[in-house]
């Protein structure tokens, strides 16, 4: 073949080479899932397109049938790869603090530029708009920190979330939630400990601080956003005899709870439980759940229920549901023949209305010990056992603890 011919084949070869490889560096179509709250006119004006142009892209007869979670083809005709301006797709683990800390810039400008309601609610793959005045490059924690975690998402009232805390140098931690401290026990990364939401805390976004003051003296603080949502927290109303009417008293309550506090606040390093606790009774049947609001006597639902009322019978043996050390073990007045047991980490258990106390203030009590008898002393109505958790003196719901998730 003469070579002309031979230039003329090449030529052919390389031009339907050319046309095979072309599409392999084509870029990629880029896929949009719908949000609750999006519509058509949004995801164009978000990616700089045309309802128009989704429609026909995604073969839609109504622009205006759209449903979350909906996969929409962006054309990449009339659309950058993107939304306009610089974008960042959300990765595993990524939640929308870090990316705020990445991009310098902050999580309530975050969710005003993409339409979020929830600081909590991002997924793998979402395409999040970055503010065009926020830094170009990304911005570290601060040091001593590395990483700070919280979750589950969201925070329940009457219920606890952990936080865990990575450090680049030895540091003591402290959390602060809703103007209560929560110390961090020291593990050798860093820190972790339990936050308590009161449970009727109104719903909302509150920040979380965590501070960290190093053996040299420095004290550096980083916050981080916690959505809280209600609980599922019904209503009691409650009609107590003549006789122990008196026991409303609002002086005698305050000093009760006082004493209480004092057993249950005191934060311990040490984490004395593992696993899940037990129910504190061998049959447990539950008749008053926590977090109820109550009414005494046809007064306002101004209080609730700190804990879970157990059905018993006089005598019925109650058990340690965790290892704790015996922090208070005497009659009180409210709370009836009581028994409190501090677990560590600022947790504690109690167990009101007592027929007798088998423990003693300052005894060592494993899983499974016998701490009392049911009873009805104090403001009860019927034989029964109260039992509580709190954390830093904040009531939860024991359910969370024997049937998780599991702090």
């Amino acid at each position: 073949m003469a070579r002309g011919q031979w230039g003329i084949v090449a030529g052919l070869i390389l031009a339907l080479t050319l046309r095979w490889i072309q599409p392999a560096f084509a870029q990629e179509p880029v896929r949009y899932t719908v949000q609750p709250g999006d519509t058509l006119t949004r995801i164009a004006a978000r990616f700089g397109t045309t309802v128009e142009a989704l429609a026909e892209a995604n073969h839609l007869v109504n622009p205006n049938l759209i449903y979350v979670g909906q996969v929409l083809l962006i054309p990449a005709s009339t659309a950058s790869s993107s939304p306009s301006g610089r974008v960042h797709a959300v990765q595993p683990g990524e939640t929308l603090y870090r990316i705020a800390l990445r991009y310098g810039t902050t999580v309530e400008r975050l969710m005003a530029l993409n339409g979020l309601r929830n600081p909590h609610r991002i997924f793998v793959g979402q395409l999040l708009r970055i503010p065009e005045e926020a830094p170009g490059t990304p911005a570290a924690w601060p040091t001593p920190f590395q990483d700070v975690q919280i979750g589950p998402a969201p925070a329940v009232q009457g219920r606890v979330f952990p936080v865990r805390v990575r450090l680049s140098q030895p540091a003591a931690l402290e959390a602060r939630f809703l103007g209560i401290a929560f110390p961090l026990a020291p593990t050798p990364e860093g820190g972790e400990g339990l936050i308590a939401v009161p449970a009727m805390q109104a719903p909302g976004v509150y920040s979380l601080g965590v501070t960290a003051r190093t053996p040299d003296g420095r004290t550096v603080q980083v916050s981080l956003p916690v959505q809280v949502v209600a609980g599922p927290y019904g209503r009691e109303a409650i009609r107590l005899p003549p006789d122990r009417q008196g026991l409303l008293d609002p002086e005698l309550l305050r000093a009760e709870r006082e004493k209480v506090l004092a057993a249950c606040t005191p934060f311990e390093p040490e984490r004395r439980w593992q696993g899940p606790f037990r129910y504190p009774v061998a049959r447990p049947e539950v008749t008053s759940e926590f977090g109820t609001r109550r009414s005494y006597n046809g007064g306002p639902y101004s209080s609730y229920h700190e804990g879970l009322d157990l059905r018993g019978s006089a005598g019925t043996p109650v058990y340690a549901p965790a290892d704790g050390l015996v922090a208070l073990a005497e009659a009180l007045v409210v709370r009836g023949n009581a028994v409190i047991l501090r677990h560590g980490w600022g947790v504690c258990s109690g167990y009101w209305h007592l027929q007798a106390v088998a423990v003693r203030e300052g005894q060592t009590v494993k899983a499974g010990d016998l701490l009392g008898y049911v009873g009805n002393t104090g403001l009860s109505t019927g034989a029964h056992l109260h039992w509580e958790i709190r954390v830093r003196g904040i009531p939860v719901d024991p359910r969370q603890w024997v049937e998780g998730p599991l702090p």
